[in-house]
C-alpha cells in the first residue's frame, strides 16, 4: 500500500473544509427561508388586522353618519316648534274630518300615542 504524500493530505484536506463550508452555507439559506416565511407570515397577520381595522372604521364612519342626520333632523324639528303646530293643525283638521288615529299616524308623521290623544280629545 502506497503511503499518501503531502499533496493527497491537503487535498483530502481541501476536500473536507469544502465540505464543512457547504454545510455551513446550506445551513445559514435554511435559517435563513425559516426567517423569511416567518415574516411572511407576521406580514400576513398584520395585513389582516389592516383589513379588520379598515372595516370596522368604515362601518364606524356609516353609523356616525346616520347619527348626524338623525341629530340634525330632532335639533330641526327642536329649533323650528312651528312645524309641530302646523302638523297639529293639519292633523285637528283630519280628526274633524273623521280620521283615525292610523290615517294620522300614516298621513301626519305623528307618533301613535300623540294621534290617539288627538282623537280622543276631539271626541270628546
Amino acid at each position: 500500500m502506497a503511503s499518501l504524500t503531502l499533496v493527497h493530505w491537503l487535498l483530502i484536506g481541501n476536500f473536507s473544509m469544502l465540505l464543512l463550508v457547504g454545510a455551513f452555507l446550506w445551513s445559514l439559506k435554511r435559517q435563513q427561508w425559516q426567517e423569511q416565511l416567518r415574516v411572511s407570515q407576521t406580514l400576513q397577520a398584520l395585513e389582516d388586522a389592516n383589513q379588520a381595522v379598515s372595516r370596522s372604521t368604515i362601518g364606524m364612519g356609516r353609523r356616525l353618519k346616520q347619527v348626524e342626520a338623525r341629530f340634525h333632523k330632532v335639533e330641526k324639528k327642536a329649533i323650528s316648534p312651528q312645524a309641530d303646530e302646523e302638523t297639529f293643525a293639519q292633523a285637528a283638521r283630519l280628526v274633524g274630518l273623521g280620521a283615525t288615529a292610523a290615517e294620522l299616524v300614516d298621513s301626519c308623521g305623528m307618533a301613535r300615542g300623540e294621534a290617539e290623544l288627538l282623537v280622543s280629545l276631539k271626541r270628546q
